[in-house]
């Protein structure tokens, strides 16, 4: 008597199924879930083109951080210190500007404050990765110490006031201009998502980021430098907020210095939303773009509710929370299955 073994799924099939199963395609289907509600309460009002390119256009800014977030949390290490960073940055870059002609500076203007933004982030990665790769202090102390110092200096610099210098070229051309039909921000938000998935997945980097937040030890022992990685690792997430302070002045053409509160806050649910594991190892940077929009959808929907917009901060707490326990205990079940 013969027996017929099942036939194994083929490779194709197992890859689609890990793809719907994948905790970005679940974030991507909250989204549509959360969007397809409020488009059905207010059908005239939120699914229009004006109001979907506005919430794009506001959270930008919050992707460029979320993607430096991505492969930081991927490493298995924090940084906390993004939003006030991207404030500094702001500062920096104003008075920069300022100093080169302001509202009339020229494109020369605009290129010595992006410069400035950028700097002062990989700077400010620098000192992060400096001081917990050699220092040996932990991810969480240095970068809640540098949000203090950037925060603290941003408004020293300012005497607590928004700075306005911003040329009214760049305003025009970047914070209100397009390409291809699309908004300067949105785009390079996109190129941002799209440059760190193809580097996190796609290359050797990426496969260091990974090994080195699943088992730090072990890449070690297989000739990885994990202390490059890691001041590299801050260095791109500096970078991230500083480009995010240049687009935000390009946006809002001032300082916005009590704007950005919660930028950490909301980029670091974007992440863990996303499929990235607070405890390393894994990390999907399409993921936190979904992710990100999930409590932008919230709030403008809140809004239009004529609800509290302070209730998203309680949301996006619980919300945090239960993504974070539900992480724990899908690793729970894998280590006790392994």
């Amino acid at each position: 008597m013969t027996t017929t073994r099942p036939t194994p799924p083929a490779p194709a099939r197992l890859a689609l199924r890990r793809v719907l199963a994948s905790q970005a395609m679940l974030t991507a289907g909250t989204l549509l879930v959360v969007m397809a509600l409020f488009t059905a309460l207010f059908p005239g009002k939120f699914a229009t083109l004006y109001n979907l390119q506005t919430l794009m256009v506001d959270y930008s800014g919050i992707v460029l951080l979320g993607v430096g977030l991505t492969f930081i949390m991927t490493s298995a290490r924090f940084d906390l210190s993004v939003g006030a960073v991207l404030v500094f940055s702001c500062v920096l870059g104003t008075k920069a500007m300022g100093a080169l002609g302001g509202a009339d500076g020229g494109w020369g203007a605009v290129l010595i404050g992006l410069i400035v933004c950028l700097g002062t982030g990989l700077l400010a990665g620098l000192v992060n990765g400096f001081l917990i790769v050699k220092a040996r202090v932990p991810s969480i102390i240095v970068t809640l110490g540098t949000l203090s110092v950037a925060q603290g200096a941003a408004y020293v610099l300012t005497g607590g006031v928004d700075l306005y210098a911003v040329p009214k070229v760049m305003l025009d051309h970047i914070g209100q201009g397009k390409v291809l039909g699309l908004p300067v921000p949105i785009v390079v938000a996109a190129l941002a998502v799209a440059v760190g998935s193809f580097v996190l997945s796609q290359t050797r980097f990426g496969q260091y980021t990974c090994a080195t937040g699943s088992n730090a030890e072990a890449a070690r022992r297989a000739g990885i430098n994990i202390d490059r990685v890691a001041i590299t690792l801050y260095l791109i997430s500096g970078a991230g907020a500083g480009l995010a302070g240049f687009m935000s002045l390009a946006r809002y053409g001032s300082t916005t210095l009590a704007a950005h509160q919660n930028d950490n806050l909301t980029a670091l649910l974007g992440v863990v939303l996303g499929g990235t594991s607070l405890f390393g190892g894994t990390g999907t940077v399409v993921g936190t773009a979904v992710g990100v929009f999930i409590p932008g959808v919230l709030s403008n929907g809140l809004v239009m509710m004529q609800v509290l917009p302070y209730w998203q901060y309680i949301i996006v707490g619980i919300v945090l929370i239960a993504v974070v326990y539900i992480d724990l205990v899908k690793r729970r079940g894998r280590t006790e299955g392994g």
